[in-house]
């Protein structure tokens, strides 16, 4: 795939979670989170791994931070040096990170014709909107026609997902309205999901991980009804069995599928929710 094989290029945040692959076969340009530890400043995906960030939780839990005001302007520097002249930028929901209005702001200085879109959804569901981003750049079509694309289907893109525990949502103060449930016991597992505000909410609760994952596979059934076009996602967070079972389930359940995309959770995420998270992206697109 050659850089200006797009019009438009399309840039991403970290924690968007489109998997690596896709990312270097249709040249999409990624910024990255920070994770900051007392000793030591890395950066999602470039220079730590979320297998890194698992082992040490319970020495310490980093700090997280939106992309800096440099490493945007680096990616627009990049953007312009490959032959771009127009960009659309692709941001985890604002209503749990300030990236998107880092993104704005280093927008407006930019010699560039940026446009950002604030997806109000978190992880793969994020990543669903720029692999479609990618593929409508690709099909040759004008940037305003990408972007009023890119908002209806946004809206059209869901994730489910579930930890198994809220400890890490709530120390890094990311539980949004799921916090009343932060001291429920019995082993009821909320599964979380995004609120049309972008914040996470518990769209269902549920007793056990068995019954949690026929949960959750219901409510990616119940998005798809009537769907003429989909694609769908699963990620997890160092709990590959479960993953790759679902993974199989989906393509047995779901031949007409466009799309089955998966891949792990970004470091910068795996800080707030720890290790086995098993979440389902579904993005219907007609």
């Amino acid at each position: 795939m050659t850089k200006l094989s797009q019009h438009v290029a399309i840039l991403v945040d970290s924690c968007s979670d489109v998997p690596a692959d896709f990312i270097a076969a249709h040249h999409l340009y990624m910024v990255p989170m920070t994770i900051a530890y007392r000793d030591e400043i890395y950066l999602d995906k470039v220079t730590i791994d979320p297998e890194t960030v698992y082992a040490n939780l319970d020495k310490e839990i980093p700090k997280t931070a939106s992309p800096t005001g440099n490493l945007i302007a680096e990616a627009f520097a990049n953007i312009k040096a490959d032959g771009y002249k127009e960009v659309i930028a692709i941001c985890i929901s604002s209503g749990l990170s300030g990236t998107y209005q880092q993104v704005q702001l280093a927008a407006r200085v930019s010699e560039l014709d940026v446009s950002v879109i604030d997806t109000k959804n978190i992880g793969i569901a994020s990543g669903l909107t720029a692999i479609l981003a990618a593929q409508l750049s690709e099909e040759g079509l004008h940037k305003g026609e990408i972007e009023a694309r890119l908002r209806t289907v946004a809206k059209r893109t869901k994730v489910f997902f579930y930890v198994p525990t809220l400890t890490y949502l709530q120390k890094g103060g990311r539980i949004g309205r799921v916090a009343g449930m932060a001291g429920t016991l019995l082993n009821i597992k909320p599964i979380i999901s995004c609120d049309e505000n972008g914040i996470y909410y518990p769209i269902a609760k549920v007793r056990g991980e068995k019954k949690t994952l026929l949960k959750m596979k219901k409510l990616l059934a119940d998005t798809i009804a009537g769907a003429k076009r989909f694609n769908l996602a699963v990620a997890d967070g160092a709990n590959h069995k479960i993953a790759a079972q679902l993974t199989a389930e989906l393509h047995q359940l779901y031949p007409q599928a466009e799309h089955i995309f998966t891949g792990n959770v970004s470091p910068a995420l795996g800080v707030h929710t720890g290790p086995g998270l098993i979440g389902l992206g579904v993005q219907v697109l007609a």
